[in-house]
């Protein structure tokens, strides 16, 4: 086992353990060991202390003007000695505006914005917590009480009260993100948030089938240009897999009219992908030049809506959602879920029932893992015994 430390994209090292282990006790996604290794309280309390070592270091180089090169920190790590590091004055909520500026430049504004809401459930919470929100104060008790605020406590702009599961846990992730990207730049010593658990649960977002769309393409709008415009948008999203954050910026330059493909970089991952021009989507480009019109993301959600109540989408759906220990169930017709994320799940989904190999469409919709993918795939029951059973008989042909 080694903790590597990164100087610079070209100037690294492995910094050794002294420990071995299988790599069944190794948490790939958490990049520590797991509590069912033989040895974990032995070996977590030294990665621990190895860490945290190297946390000293480079706030005392960060504090004293010291270039934290790779000789330097195994130099330090030779010697052992401990560091009389300065008391931190480093302020959590200038700090992180100044990350927010940082990462202006290099992330969407999309992520900009996710940042922006931390921000201001940061200083809402201020009212509640019991002690000073400081890095220093980023423990146990911060969690359990910012949890419970992100629950219980905010006001939505609708004017209920509590964040969803998923919602409070994307806070938590971006919170994490922040905090480690200090701990790394040397900013402020090691913080142990592995106590802060991203919380999440399936989400029961719906996607619509081929032949509903074909409903939708087939519907006459002409009565209302916009909404025309909108089923317009929200079809070529549903047949390339686009986040609407690329759809609302697609222009002639992305356009490969020789091999009927779109080439773009996805603004939220930075991900060069090719799609090619499938059913709707070369007759729709075609028909605005290969320029979308521009429609607000609010405004699309609420009048995409209509367009599935025109196109009778009533089939009953239950919601369950959980704010916290909390289990909320509601009713809902169908039309009144569709929204810009039905484009992506329903391109994923149908090109995954068509059989389109699942690593190929990954190249195409720009997912990065598996596991994030197998989340837009949105098959019920019925759906995978019907599946199962036509190849099946593919088979015995």
């Amino acid at each position: 086992m080694y903790v590597r430390y990164n100087y610079n994209r070209t100037k690294r090292t492995l910094i050794p353990t002294g420990y071995s282990i299988k790599p069944e006790y190794w948490n790939i996604k958490k990049k520590w060991i797991k509590r069912a290794c033989p040895e974990y309280e032995e070996i977590n309390a030294s990665l621990i202390k190895l860490t945290s070592k190297l946390g000293e270091i480079l706030t005392y180089a960060k504090g004293n003007g010291i270039d934290p090169t790779v000789d330097f920190i195994l130099l330090e790590l030779e010697k052992g000695r401990e560091y009389e590091l300065r008391p931190s004055r480093v302020d959590l909520f200038d700090t992180l505006e100044r990350y927010i500026k940082e990462k202006s430049s290099s992330v969407s504004k999309d992520q900009i914005k996710d940042y922006r809401t931390l921000r201001k459930h940061l200083i809402a919470f201020k009212e509640y917590s019991s002690q000073p929100i400081t890095f220093r104060n980023l423990n146990l008790i911060f969690y359990n009480e910012f949890m419970d605020y992100l629950f219980c406590k905010v006001i939505k702009p609708n004017g209920t009260v509590g964040l969803l599961t998923n919602s409070a846990g994307k806070i938590i992730r971006l919170l994490k993100g922040f905090v480690n990207y200090q701990i790394v730049k040397g900013v402020i010593p090691l913080i142990d948030l592995r106590n802060f658990k991203v919380v999440e649960e399936e989400t029961d977002a719906i996607y619509l089938n081929e032949k509903e769309l074909a409903t939708i393409y087939a519907l006459d709008l002409s009565d209302d240009k916009q909404l025309e415009e909108i089923r317009d948008i929200f079809i070529t999203g549903c047949f390339t897999g686009l986040r609407y954050s690329d759809l609302s910026t697609l222009s002639p330059e992305h356009m490969d009219l020789d091999n009927g493909n779109i080439n773009l970089k996805q603004r939220k991952v930075h991900k060069a992908v090719v799609i090619p021009m499938i059913d709707y989507v070369p007759e729709i480009l075609k028909k605005y030049n290969y320029n979308l019109p521009k429609v607000s993301r609010y405004l699309f959600n609420e009048r995409v809506k209509e367009i599935g109540r025109r196109a009778n989408f009533k089939q009953k759906i239950e919601v369950v959602r959980k704010k916290g220990k909390e289990r909320e169930k509601k009713i809902y017709e169908k039309w009144e879920m569709i929204s810009s994320h039905t484009c992506r799940r329903s391109f994923c989904t149908n090109m995954y029932l068509f059989g389109f190999p699942s690593g190929e469409l990954m190249r195409i919709s720009g997912h990065k893992s598996p596991s994030a993918f197998m989340r837009y795939i949105k098959v019920d029951n019925l759906e995978a015994a019907k599946r199962l059973k036509e190849l099946r008989a593919k088979l015995s042909e």
